[in-house]
């Protein structure tokens, strides 16, 4: 972590090391108090002075955010394609006096007759897809994640606008791409999202012909409609009037699938959520994508079926014509190892245990957390020898596989260690581990101890 040095002054470096430290500790809510009882041996100032890093100290997420995108690029080959999943995540929160509060669909708990909506920040999280080969699935890192705003503010918030000017999530979403482009020059970037993200917008700008040159090299993978208006290439221009950026109308991917025969899919061994590998077969076939007033792009759209019927049909596209049917399939299944991070930062970080009020400190918090999940995992990378001897297991249940809940716990333990291993002239060692300890009740041992 001290490679974000350089980019802070020296006190808010201090007081955020020591903040990082509890939060990593802590077992439960992730506010300050609580970060900062679990890091009590480190604090050497008074609780305003860490309870001001997020709401009144100089900190620039955006020069922090490159600094990780590095660190994060070194694990991945030089000749790999760089694979980015975007999607936005929902983080509860109310009362009237935090700002930007809205009712936003809530993921997690729709069902198929209804939707859920929630009060809470719609935050839009870019993050990089990494291979380690001690886990069993991809593992997403988030870089930068930037809250969305609703286009009319809720009546019952009585704070103001975070932003006077509103962006869609595709807005955002290209905002944020055309920032990591500029972070890694010449490297080739996938960009994968749900269906929200299929938009013109964003298949005009993602491509190998993209009016923005340094987006040349970044290509979007979402999902598709299975009624989507395809159409076939332009004739030869007449001379007269305006020429035409269409062809004919070509049949939707549903009608294609309907009158398709056993030979015109193909097989392929996909790497699935699941972590193992499935048979599959593939449909495949290149079209323009037409919308009135966007124009017309080049696509690629893929159609998945399961051979044994267990699964239902899902349809992808790419911006880029010239990826195969496998890879396209192959890069959209990856994308959920994004819903798993936001899962285990909701369990194992607290992510809506937030209860910070000011306007500095929401824009940090949870970005700070999500960053807080890519540090660990790459300082467990770069720092642990055997990663599988860190695997938490039971009599009853062996695993091979490290997961982020083993990451989390080689880091207590190395925090621990750091406290154990250093000299201390302020007291017995076993009163400043005593916090450390990952049971709730010595919270109440810690208070009476430094009463006494």
């Amino acid at each position: 972590m001290a490679s974000f040095n350089p980019v802070l002054t020296a006190p808010t470096a201090q007081n955020l090391a020591v903040l990082r430290r509890g939060a990593v500790m802590a077992t439960r809510a992730r506010t300050i108090t609580a970060c900062l009882t679990a890091a009590c041996p480190w604090m050497t100032k008074s609780y305003h002075a860490y309870a001001n890093v997020l709401r009144r100290s100089k900190l620039q997420m955006i020069r922090m955010a490159p600094i990780l995108f590095r660190l994060i690029l070194q694990m991945i080959p030089e000749d790999a394609p760089v694979c980015l999943a975007v999607d936005e995540t929902l983080v509860r929160r109310w009362g009237p006096y935090v700002p930007s509060v809205d009712m936003h669909r809530d993921a997690v708990r729709p069902t198929r007759k209804r939707n859920v909506f929630s009060p809470g920040h719609k935050w839009v999280t870019v993050a990089v897809l990494v291979e380690l080969p001690y886990m069993k699935r991809p593992i997403a890192l988030p870089i930068l994640s930037v809250l969305y705003t609703a286009l009319n503010q809720a009546k019952r918030n009585r704070t103001e606008r975070i932003r006077k000017r509103r962006r869609t999530v595709t807005e955002l979403t290209l905002l944020l791409v055309r920032l990591l482009v500029r972070w890694a020059p010449e490297r080739r970037i996938i960009l994968v999202g749900d269906a929200a993200y299929a938009s013109h917008d964003l298949a005009r700008a993602l491509r190998p012909q993209s009016p923005y040159r340094a987006l040349r090299r970044v290509t979007l993978i979402s999902r598709f409609r299975f009624d989507a208006a395809i159409y076939d290439e332009p004739g030869p221009y007449s001379g007269k009037g305006r020429p035409r950026v269409k062809g004919p109308k070509l049949p939707s991917p549903r009608e294609v699938i309907n009158s398709a025969g056993p030979e015109a899919w193909q097989c392929a061994t996909l790497r699935w959520y699941a972590g193992e590998s499935k048979e599959m077969r593939l449909l495949s076939e290149t079209a323009l994508w037409y919308k009135a007033g966007q124009g017309a792009e080049w696509i690629r759209w893929v159609v998945v079926r399961d051979p044994k019927g267990k699964l239902h049909d899902a349809v992808f596209v790419a911006t880029d014509e010239h990826l195969t049917a496998a890879q396209i399939a192959r890069a959209f299944v990856r994308r959920w190892s994004l819903e798993t991070t936001f899962q285990e930062a909701r369990e194992l970080l607290g992510l809506e245990t937030l209860r910070n009020w000011s306007t500095n400190a929401v824009n940090r918090s949870v970005p700070m957390l999500l960053g807080l999940y890519s540090y660990l995992v790459v300082w467990f990378a770069r720092s642990v020898d055997d990663p599988k001897s860190y695997c938490i297991e039971s009599p009853w249940y062996k695993r091979e596989h490290v997961t982020f809940s083993d990451i989390l716990a080689a880091a207590r333990m190395n925090v621990v260690s750091e406290l154990v291993n250093q000299r201390s002239d302020s007291g017995p060692i076993e009163q400043k581990v005593s916090p450390l300890l990952l049971f709730p009740t010595m919270t109440h041992r810690l208070r009476k101890s430094r009463a006494a």
